[in-house]
């Protein structure tokens, strides 16, 4: 990733961390809640909910899978992480290209 779209991802890490969310940078998340993630790997966004103690062991050797990306942070350029709000929400992952690959957008001009 180019210079431009790693200042993006900071400035979003910044702005999740304002909004309460915790850097996987300053703590790792509780192993027995359930947590909401977001995390910048291979180029994805991954983002979901997960209770880590769930998991398989298995599990923290696979690439991509909730724990490896979470515990062992290997190739991940950020994430967050916060105690999720509904305790009874359902676990999953979802995937989407980081929406800030690309050229820089035009700043605006104030008016």
């Amino acid at each position: 990733m180019d210079d431009a779209t790693l200042y993006r991802i900071t400035t979003w890490r910044k702005r999740l961390e304002r909004r309460g969310w915790t850097s996987l940078r300053r703590a790792r998340p509780p192993r027995g809640r359930l947590i909401e993630y977001h995390v910048i790997w291979e180029g994805q966004l991954v983002s979901g909910r997960v209770r880590l103690a769930d998991l398989d062991d298995q599990a923290y050797w696979q690439p991509g899978s909730p724990i490896a990306l979470l515990e062992r942070g290997l190739d991940v350029v950020e994430g967050v992480w916060r105690v999720a709000r509904d305790p009874g929400a359902v676990s999953g992952q979802v995937r989407r290209p980081v929406p800030w690959d690309g050229p820089p957008t035009a700043a605006r001009s104030p008016r």
